[in-house]
């Protein structure tokens, strides 16, 4: 293992526990206010595809988000999984359609949902930094598939959606970790040069 990946693994146990001393109501309050900025801030014209992610406990809320883009006409997706070492597939998912579990406790959109490749792909993170860079839960799922989606060329742009108090100085970085376009918080949207 890689000094990198040590690190990365002994950050992560440290940073699920700061998490979650985030009182329920402040993050249903925050959750709120990040899904407010992202929307006057974040750019929806032309119709973008918006995927967002399922949130599990102690992340972000997405739903107010997801519903707010179904309100607009946004079409909003969720990824599946494929398997270890492969990228995400997004499929169409607008609030109250069905979720399926699928692995390590995430629910994700029916197989027989439409494929769609988003335009802004909402990421999950257990940290971020201010050069851009985010820590993720490990599995290299969402790297693998920015990184595919960025070498097609098609219009891309990676949000960190998460909470402020998720920023770090510095995230542990291996050369395969991809950076995100822009940072949204409760408190700021933050562009990454």
């Amino acid at each position: 293992m890689t000094t990198a990946a040590a690190d990365k693994s002994s950050w992560r146990q440290a940073l699920i526990k700061r998490r979650a001393t985030l009182p329920a109501d402040m993050a249903a309050r925050d959750s709120l206010l990040a899904a407010r900025r992202l929307l006057a801030r974040v750019d929806l014209s032309g119709d973008p595809v918006v995927s967002a992610f399922w949130s599990l406990e102690g992340e972000i809320d997405t739903r107010p988000v997801l519903q707010a883009l179904q309100a607009l006409g946004i079409v909003t997706a969720l990824p599946r999984m494929q398997g270890r070492g492969r990228p995400l597939v997004f499929h169409r998912w607008a609030p109250g359609d069905p979720l399926q579990p699928g692995p390590f406790q995430v629910m994700q959109p029916s197989p027989d949902a439409p494929h769609v490749i988003p335009a802004i792909m909402l990421t999950p993170l257990l940290a971020f930094d201010a050069a851009g860079y985010r820590l993720g839960w490990g599995g290299g799922f969402y790297d693998r598939t920015i990184a595919e989606q960025r070498a097609r060329g098609g219009p891309l742009q990676v949000v960190g959606y998460a909470f402020a108090c998720q920023e770090v100085e510095q995230v542990p970085r291996e050369p395969f970790d991809q950076r995100l376009d822009l940072v949204v918080t409760e408190r700021e949207t933050r562009l990454i040069h």
